[in-house]
């Protein structure tokens, strides 16, 4: 139909998010919904401890994984898992999407893997696979992404930066420094979002701690490597929601936490 004056197209959407790692939540489908869109968050892995001798690796960030399809597919109502984030050494877990039905029995129809955490003798955490399509999402449209690796920890200086994914939006964990007096490495972001700065080396400071924007567009951000001083290093940042957590310094014995998973659904 020829529109002569611009007129907009009534819409109207539902949008709800759930955020919290380690929680369980139910999603009801709104009432007349005709189209949904689901979107999960893998959690990001911990970053590593630091040895006698290294900083400890970067987390790996989460993967993401999408569907969107008529809504008369999704049930009416569904379980939402929010994984946690990995803490000092620990992998990430699975957020995930269920069906539950009558008899008790529960159907995962969506996932998104958590990232891997880094460890000691500086190796970085590994990027979340990519879910495989299933049943369930053979009946719309379905994506998934895998994550961005952390990146590795140092023997001898300053933490290594971590660089911005060209395939997601999440970041891994920056890499923790060793030796005496080093700074942690710093993270950068994709869009040229602000820079997560290099932790300055020597006394107790920790690295920054990332962050998870939507708006003016989608990108999240991980922990920054920690210092390391004349004695004991500190701990990396904990990433934003998705992203990977910071190494520790050389000798620290706590990491950045990796950040939570989160689950966004839309329905119109």
């Amino acid at each position: 139909m020829l529109d002569l004056f611009n007129t907009p197209t009534p819409q109207k959407s539902n949008y709800q998010e759930f955020l919290g790692g380690g929680s369980t939540r139910d999603w009801i489908k709104p009432r007349g919904a005709s189209m949904v869109r689901i979107m999960l968050i893998g959690a990001g892995g911990g970053g590593g401890i630091g040895s006698a001798t290294a900083g400890g690796g970067g987390g790996g960030s989460g993967a993401v994984t999408s569907w969107i399809g008529p809504a008369i597919f999704i049930p009416d109502q569904l379980r939402i898992v929010i994984a946690a984030g990995g803490t000092s050494g620990v992998n990430a877990t699975v957020t995930s999407v269920i069906y539950q039905a009558k008899d008790g029995t529960g159907y995962p129809l969506l996932t998104a893997n958590g990232g891997g955490s880094g460890a000691a003798a500086i190796t970085a955490g590994v990027a979340a696979t990519a879910s495989a399509n299933n049943y369930f999402g053979a009946s719309g449209i379905f994506v998934s992404t895998a994550g961005q690796i952390g990146t590795v920890g140092s023997t001898t200086g300053a933490g290594t930066n971590q660089t911005a994914s060209a395939t997601t939006f999440l970041s891994g964990g920056a890499g923790g420094p060793g030796a005496a007096a080093n700074t942690g490495g710093s993270v950068t972001p994709n869009y040229d979002y602000t820079v997560l700065p290099a932790t300055t080396a020597g006394g107790t400071v920790v690295g920054a701690s990332g962050y998870f924007i939507t708006q003016p567009i989608l990108v999240g951000c991980g922990g920054a490597g920690g210092s390391t001083s004349t004695a004991v290093g500190t701990t990396g940042g904990r990433g934003g929601i998705g992203c990977g957590g910071g190494g520790a310094g050389e000798d620290a014995t706590t990491a950045g936490r990796g950040g939570d998973g989160a689950v966004f659904i839309w329905t119109w």
